[in-house]
C-alpha cells in the first residue's frame, strides 16, 4: 500500500480544492464545484431507494453558500439528531430552509460557543432535530451565508453504502473492467500474478518457484495486495452483511455482467459474492502446512499507469503468524456465512481455515519473515507479535463450529485478552473482531462473556466522554489525526456499535452516528472524506486507477487529516505554514498526497459497515 511509498507522482487532472482555514479556501473555486456536482448514481437496478442526491443549482437564488456552515452534506435520519456547527458565529440565530418551496422549515438559536481545540475553531452549534419531513434543506446563518443543501430522510446513506460495497468491485484486480455506470474501462490487469515469483526460500517452495496469486482486489492507491488488509476488511463486510442481511441482495451492486460467474448469478447476495472474490484470492496464499504469506507485489512502486500497463514481474513476498491467524479467522466467519447459499464453499473455507489454526497451535510464538528488499514496492506490514489476531481465530472458529475445545484455549492461553480494554479495528489489531466473535458464539463462557462486554462498554463510555468534549463531536484526539484518521474515527463509531447490541443506549448510537457526520463534511475542513459522497467532496483520490483512466470513482473513503505529514505535498504545506496548522486541518484533495487523500480497502470497510447499521 502506497502508505509507505515515496515515489513521485503523476496529478490528476481535475479542479484543484485545497482545503478550508489554514490552508488556503478560495470562494471561487468552491463555487465552481458545487455548480457542477460530479454525483454518480448508483444502478437503478438497487434494491433499495437512495435519496436524490441534492443539487446546489436548485438554490441559486438563495444565498450563496458560506465557508462557516458545517453540515453532513449527504443528510440526517428522519428521527435521529440533527445538528449542524457554525464556525465564529457572531450572531444568535439560524434559520432551516426546504430547498424546494423557499419557505422556511424551522428558526432556532444557536447554542453557546465552543472552542475546538483539534482544529482551533470556536463553533456554535444549530439543533433542528424537529424537523421530520423528509425532503432537501439548507442551514443558514447571518453573517455566514448558507450551508450546502443536505437531505432529510429514512434512506439518506443508501447511495453511499453501495458506492462503498461497488468500490471493492471496480478494484479488482486480474481482469478487464468495463463498469456502465461509472464508465471505469480498462483491459485485463496483472494476469503475471498467475505466475508470480517466490521471493524466498522455504520448505515448500524454492525461490523463483512459480505461484499462481491472480484476483483479489487491490488494496489501496497502488497494486500490491495483501493479507492483512484483506482479512480485516473482508472480514468487516462479512460482519456488516451478518448483522444487517436484509440489507444485502441479489442485483443491488450492478456488478458488470462480465464480472459474475454464472453459477453465482442467482446464489448469493452481491456483497457475498464480491468478498468471495477476495476469498478465493487468499486461498492462494495458503501454504501446504496452513501458513499465510504475506502479500504479492511488484519488486518496485510503479507510476499512475494503468493497470494492465504495469507490467513489471511480481512476486509473493513474506510470511507471519498474524497474518495466519487473521487467515484463519476471516475464513472460519465466511464460512458461517456463506453455509446457507453454498454449503460445499463454506466446507472448504472451514476446512482451510482449520488447517491455518493447526499451524498456528504448532508454532505458537510469533513469526515475521522479512528477506532484504521485500518492501522495495510494497508496505511492510510489519507485527511481530500476533496475540489478538490469535484470539480473533479462536473466538471466530468457536462461534462457527462450536467445538468447546477453541473455548478452553481462548481461556487457558489468551484470557488476558478477554479483559484488555479493545482499540478500534484496524490491520494491526484485531481484538474487537475477537470480542465482538466471543460475546456473539453460543459456546462462550458466560462469565467471560460479561468480561467482554464490561471491556467493550469500557472503552465505548470513554469515547463519549472524548465526543462530548470535542467541538465537532468527533472521536479523536489530536494524536490520532495521523495517517488513516477517517478510518480511525469511522472504526471507533463502530465500536460504539458493538457496545450498544451489548448494552443498548441511545448514546452509542448517536456518537456513532457523529462519527458518520464527520466523514461526511460536519468537520473543520468541510470536506466530505469520501468520493462521490455530499458536495464538497475528494475529486483527486490518491488511486492508480482513478488517475490513469480519468474515471471518478465514488465510494473510494481517502485517509483524512494527518498531522504528522508523510508526502512532499503536504510537508510542503504544513512546512509553509506561517502558523502551526491545527491537527485537523492538516488535509489536502491533491492526488499527490498519499499521506491525507490514499484510498484503501481497510479504509472503506469499516464505512460500509456504519452506513449498513444506519440504512434502511
Amino acid at each position: 500500500m502506497s502508505k509507505y511509498k515515496r515515489v513521485s507522482l503523476i496529478a490528476f487532472s481535475a479542479i484543484v480544492l485545497v482545503g478550508i482555514g489554514i490552508i488556503i479556501f478560495n470562494k471561487k473555486e468552491t463555487v465552481e464545484v458545487i455548480t457542477k456536482p460530479i454525483q454518480t448514481p448508483i444502478a437503478t437496478t438497487a434494491i433499495v431507494t437512495p435519496s436524490p442526491q441534492p443539487q446546489p443549482t436548485i438554490v441559486k437564488d438563495l444565498n450563496e453558500p458560506g465557508s462557516k456552515i458545517r453540515i453532513d452534506q449527504v443528510g440526517y435520519l428522519t428521527t435521529a439528531p440533527k445538528i449542524g456547527l457554525v464556525i465564529e458565529g457572531t450572531t444568535d440565530v439560524f434559520e432551516v430552509f426546504d430547498v424546494n418551496t423557499k419557505q422556511s422549515a424551522f428558526t432556532g438559536k444557536l447554542s453557546a460557543p465552543v472552542q475546538d481545540v483539534n482544529s482551533g475553531d470556536t463553533v456554535r452549534s444549530a439543533d433542528f432535530t424537529t424537523i421530520d419531513k423528509p425532503g432537501t434543506y439548507i442551514l443558514r446563518v447571518a453573517g455566514a451565508g448558507d450551508s450546502y443543501p443536505f437531505a432529510i430522510g429514512d434512506n439518506v446513506y443508501n447511495s453511499s453504502l453501495l458506492n462503498a460495497a461497488r468500490s471493492y468491485t471496480l478494484g479488482r484486480s486480474g481482469v478487464a473492467m468495463d463498469d456502465p455506470i461509472t464508465g471505469l474501462k480498462h483491459a485485463a490487469s496483472h494476469t503475471q500474478d498467475a505466475k508470480a515469483t517466490m521471493f524466498f526460500s522455504d520448505s515448500y517452495h524454492k525461490k523463483g518457484d512459480i505461484l499462481d496469486v491472480s484476483g483479489g482486489w487491490y488494496d489501496a492507491g497502488d497494486y500490491g495486495k495483501y493479507i492483512p488488509t484483506a482479512a480485516v476488511s473482508s472480514a468487516q463486510l462479512l460482519l456488516a452483511f451478518e448483522m444487517n442481511p436484509n440489507k444485502f441482495t441479489a442485483g443491488q451492486m450492478s456488478i458488470p455482467i462480465d464480472l459474475i460467474a454464472k453459477d453465482e448469478v442467482s446464489k448469493l447476495p452481491d456483497l457475498l459474492a464480491e468478498v468471495k472474490v477476495e476469498l478465493d484470492w487468499m486461498q492462494k496464499l495458503q501454504r501446504q502446512d496452513g501458513a499465510i504469506y504475506l502479500k504479492v507485489s511488484g519488486a518496485a512502486w510503479t507510476s499512475f499507469v494503468l493497470p494492465e500497463s504495469d507490467t513489471q514481474d511480481r512476486y509473493v513476498y513474506g510470511l507471519s503468524t498474524y497474518g495466519t491467524a487473521q487467515y484463519a479467522a476471516t475464513l472460519a466467519m465466511a464460512s458461517r456465512i456463506f453455509k446457507e447459499y453454498d454449503p460445499a464453499y463454506a466446507d472448504q473455507l472451514l476446512k482451510s481455515a482449520l488447517k491455518s489454526q493447526a499451524y498456528l497451535e504448532r508454532h505458537p510464538d510469533p513469526e515475521f519473515r522479512k528477506d532484504e528488499g521485500q518492501d522495495a514496492g510494497s508496505g511492510p506490514y510489519l507485527k511481530t507479535t500476533d496475540t489478538e489476531e490469535r484470539y480473533w481465530a479462536a473466538a471466530e472458529l468457536l462461534k462457527t463450529t462450536g467445538d468447546a475445545r477453541f473455548d478452553s484455549y481462548i481461556q487457558s492461553d489468551l484470557a488476558e485478552q478477554l479483559v484488555k480494554k479493545p482499540v478500534a479495528v484496524s490491520w494491526s489489531n484485531a481484538i474487537m473482531l475477537g470480542d465482538w466473535a466471543y460475546y456473539t458464539s453460543e459456546q462462550g463462557d458466560p462469565q467471560r462473556k460479561e468480561d467482554v462486554k464490561a471491556a467493550v462498554t469500557g472503552y465505548a463510555d470513554d469515547l463519549l466522554k472524548l465526543i462530548e468534549t470535542d467541538g465537532y463531536r468527533v472521536a479523536l484526539q489530536a494524536e490520532d489525526y495521523q495517517w488513516a484518521s477517517t478510518k480511525e474515527d469511522v472504526s471507533r463509531g463502530q465500536v460504539l456499535i458493538f457496545a450498544n447490541a451489548m448494552n443498548p443506549k441511545p448514546e452509542y448510537v448517536n456518537a456513532a452516528l457523529d462519527q458518520v457526520h464527520y466523514l461526511f463534511g460536519r468537520n473543520t475542513t468541510g470536506y466530505t472524506y469520501m468520493t462521490g459522497a455530499g458536495t464538497q467532496m475528494p475529486l483527486m483520490p490518491h488511486n492508480r486507477i482513478a488517475a490513469s483512466t480519468g474515471t471518478y470513482i465514488p465510494g473510494l473513503v481517502v485517509g483524512g487529516p494527518n498531522k504528522n505529514g508523510g508526502d512532499p505535498t503536504i510537508d510542503l504545506i504544513i512546512k509553509e505554514a506561517k502558523s502551526p496548522i491545527p491537527p485537523a486541518k492538516t488535509y489536502v484533495d491533491k492526488s499527490d498526497s498519499f499521506a491525507t487523500n490514499e484510498y484503501a480497502i481497510d479504509y472503506t470497510a469499516p464505512v460500509l459497515f456504519v452506513l449498513a447499521y444506519f440504512s434502511k
